[in-house]
């Protein structure tokens, strides 16, 4: 689906909304780059591919507002990486662990709205102190000189809606990918300015194939492991090891489980990282007392952050090469701007609310404190809010922002964060604005 749906013009279609929604704020283009490609990412399920197909564009629109190649890298890198946690459409390794949890795919995408959320918004916050900090500028009036006009091409948001229609009306993944695919081959004929050229169509299909394939054969191979693992009764043996060398701790216990998902994601395909790990580090949470759907998004989360974790980020490599700049630079670069994403499984797993367990005001509550939380961490992470922040203040931030990501909604050291944070940010916005007014009088009165 999600390379024919490129093919038709759907994607360019992603970025020139893109363009049309945030293109012209502050930051313009690292914003682009962030609602863009987690369209994309949405369709493509692969940050690498992501990165490839929507860096060419938006990594000069990033430097053309006086972002460093290395922090226009980043941007792409971490952008296309979390278009495989973005509902509707996530990831692979959603549909998969639908089919291992035995729950319809709504169900998955429902629940990872918060954590995908978080993640956004995080990188949003911290593209917008950034550019307020260093005073990077817009897009100019000739970067949307060649967009076309947005009421010719709107048609071609029905093949998505085709899609996420399916799942939620509770057909298999593959019947709605099925009508979706179908959906994009006739749409586009609905306006001229959409029309494709039917001799395009086998390059589709080659295309196709060609990403089927990078992830069929691992996955062919992992299932010799998957069966071996089931039949010899390794994932409950490996389980008890890795809790026993943990020494029974839940923090060590869970810092392996990381390190072990972070390193198969290195060298594997996302789903194929992920199918392993449910088998072999899911049993073990469960064993600590974690819920199935509170450990399989762990598992699949610290995965999915394998693309921006040096030594070996795939995605940051891939933004590099695209950007003409430093690989290793932009991984390291990109793993700090991100690092707020290490905490969010942690939320999840401290409060389920986040992942739509609960009561309507359980998720409402747990969901705006953890989306407070995560902009009050790019505060403290850019050193900025309407003015420049000193160490201390940002430490202070850094804290609260963390404290109430990883604790229960409502404790005590949730709240006491939240308010701390609350009357931090108030106190330096008025007292900035107070002197700003004071310099301002003290400047005409010099006059």
């Amino acid at each position: 689906f999600g390379v024919v749906y490129s093919a038709v013009g759907g994607g360019q279609l992603f970025i020139d909304l893109a363009m049309r929604m945030v293109g012209k704020s502050r930051g313009g283009g690292a914003k682009v780059a962030i609602v863009g490609s987690s369209l994309m990412g949405t369709i493509s399920g692969s940050a690498v591919a992501n990165v490839t197909a929507t860096g060419v564009f938006t990594i000069p629109l990033m430097r053309r507002t006086g972002l460093s190649a290395e922090r226009a890298a980043a941007t792409e890198a971490i952008a296309s990486t979390g278009g495989q946690l973005m509902p509707p459409i996530m990831g692979i390794a959603a549909f998969v662990m639908a089919d291992l949890l035995v729950i319809p795919y709504a169900e998955i995408a429902l629940a990872g709205v918060f954590p995908a959320l978080a993640f956004y918004f995080a990188l949003f916050a911290s593209a917008d102190l950034y550019a307020r900090k260093h005073g990077a500028g817009t897009l100019r009036d000739e970067d949307f000189e060649g967009i076309a006009p947005m009421a010719s091409r709107i048609h071609m948001l029905v093949p998505p809606v085709v899609l996420v229609g399916g799942l939620v009306m509770g057909y298999s993944a593959q019947i709605a990918v099925m009508f979706a695919t179908l959906s994009c081959l006739l749409v586009p004929f609905l306006n001229k300015a959409t029309h494709y050229r039917l001799r395009d169509l086998p390059s589709m299909i080659f295309e196709t194939g060609q990403q089927a394939a990078v992830i069929a054969v691992p996955i062919a191979a992992i299932g010799i492991v998957v069966a071996v693992a089931i039949q010899s009764n390794l994932a409950l043996k490996f389980a008890s090891g890795l809790i026993s060398f943990g020494g029974g701790s839940y923090v060590v216990s869970l810092a392996l489980v990381i390190l072990g998902c972070i390193i198969m994601g290195m060298g594997l395909p996302t789903v194929a990282a992920y199918i392993i790990g449910a088998i072999l580090y899911v049993p073990a949470m469960e064993s600590l007392g974690v819920e199935p759907l509170q450990a399989h998004f762990f598992v699949m989360y610290f995965c999915i952050l394998s693309m921006v974790t040096p030594p070996v980020s795939l995605a940051s490599f891939a933004a590099a090469g695209v950007a003409k700049t430093d690989a290793m630079k932009t991984s390291v670069v990109a793993f700090g701007m991100c690092a707020v994403a290490f905490l969010i499984p942690f939320a999840f797993l401290a409060d389920k609310a986040l992942l739509f367990q609960g009561s309507v005001m359980q998720i409402a509550i747990a969901g705006v404190g953890l989306l407070f939380s995560t902009v009050i961490w790019a505060m403290g992470i850019t050193g900025f809010i309407v003015r420049d922040l000193n160490r201390t203040e940002r430490a202070l931030l850094l804290a609260c922002g963390a404290a109430a990501m990883v604790t229960q909604t409502g404790s005590l050291i949730w709240s006491a964060s939240i308010a701390a944070s609350v009357l931090y940010v108030v106190l330096h916005v008025v007292f900035a604005r107070r002197n700003n007014h004071h310099g301002h009088g003290a400047a005409r009165g010099a006059r």
